[in-house]
């Protein structure tokens, strides 16, 4: 079924709407809006896959609006990368016959952080608090990169505040191991885990004869990828994957879409920090020393995540260097 042009929702405060082929979408995070990753559409021919469901209801809304509205169908299917809730926290805004789907370790993630995540949601004074304070240090704060991870939390702050009455966390109700091939009257995709990496497992979404993968946060592409949960080696593994395979077209968890010079360059900035941290790390020098580390151009400008995610990538690589990192008191 093609699109219908007179009810393409082109526009959202959350995300942006990207052909990619014929039938197949990237939904990109847009800054200021709830989405707080990214996702993505496809035409099976004869139903609706959506590749995650962002972090909060109002964006996940959008999404299933907009898959419904191009192909003029509910959504069949929703298919999670991994199991960091702000790629699935939103899925309770997709109907409920909508089948939610994922590796057997993201399903584990979910179900145990969707019950820490529902006590978290139904405490106000703590969100209220924690976004008064923020706004307070954003005041205060000439750092670019300070402020650009301080506005993130604020509106994401400010979107749980506004979607916390009658919040309920939607897990995963079916698994797949290993690959799984989803055949439409137009097309198939694979989902295929990578197993850990990134996360406890990634999961891929590959459309071969378009030359598409959606690598969920394999990827973030001009932006820092989050070092500081999975495994290193096998995150280089993950990535040297789609380096050598046939796929023109790179959708990342964060970040626009891209290719393989991007996602090249993503390696570079693990290899840049891994080489500069090892060298403290074998001349006895302390965590410390290591965050003072001067990113070089374009890291510099990577400014997603801020100063926060820059410290949790620094300590995560200081432990995978061999450095002791001082317990928290």
């Amino acid at each position: 079924m093609h699109p219908n042009p007179a009810k393409h929702p082109l526009a959202s405060a959350h995300f942006t709407l990207e052909p990619l082929t014929e039938g197949v979408y990237a939904c990109i995070h847009r800054p200021g809006g709830a989405a707080f990753s990214n996702a993505g559409i496809v035409d099976l021919g004869d139903r609706t896959l959506v590749v995650d469901a962002f972090q909060t209801r109002a964006a996940a809304s959008d999404l299933r609006q907009a898959a419904e509205a191009l192909f003029e169908r509910p959504v069949d299917t929703v298919v999670l990368t991994h199991g960091h809730n702000d790629h699935w926290t939103g899925a309770c805004a997709f109907a409920a016959d909508t089948r939610l789907l994922a590796s057997p370790a993201a399903q584990k993630a979910c179900l145990e952080w969707a019950p820490l995540i529902l006590e978290d949601f139904q405490d106000a004074a703590l969100w209220e608090g924690m976004l008064h304070e923020t706004e307070q240090r954003l005041q205060a704060e000439a750092d670019p990169r300070v402020q650009a991870d301080l506005e993130h939390s604020i509106s994401f702050f400010r979107y749980v505040l506004a979607e916390r009455e009658g919040f309920q966390p939607r897990t995963p109700e079916q698994t797949f191991e290993n690959t799984l091939s989803l055949q439409g009257s137009v097309r198939a995709v694979e989902l295929r885990s990578l197993g850990r990496g990134h996360s406890e497992e990634d999961t891929a979404i590959l459309l071969p004869e378009a030359g598409i993968a959606f690598i969920g946060d394999i990827g973030f592409f001009d932006s820092q990828p989050y070092l500081g949960a999975g495994d290193l080696d096998l995150l280089r593994r993950q990535i040297q994957y789609f380096m050598e395979a046939d796929f023109r077209i790179l959708v990342p968890g964060h970040g626009p879409v891209g290719g393989k010079a991007e996602l090249a360059a993503q390696l570079q900035y693990i290899d840049f920090l891994e080489d500069r941290i090892r060298r403290i790390v074998e001349t006895g020098g302390s965590l410390e020393e290591a965050l003072q580390i001067p990113l070089p151009a374009p890291f510099d400008g990577w400014l997603v995540g801020g100063m926060d995610r820059f410290a949790a990538n620094v300590q995560s690589l200081f432990k995978h260097c061999g450095g002791v990192v001082p317990e928290a008191e």
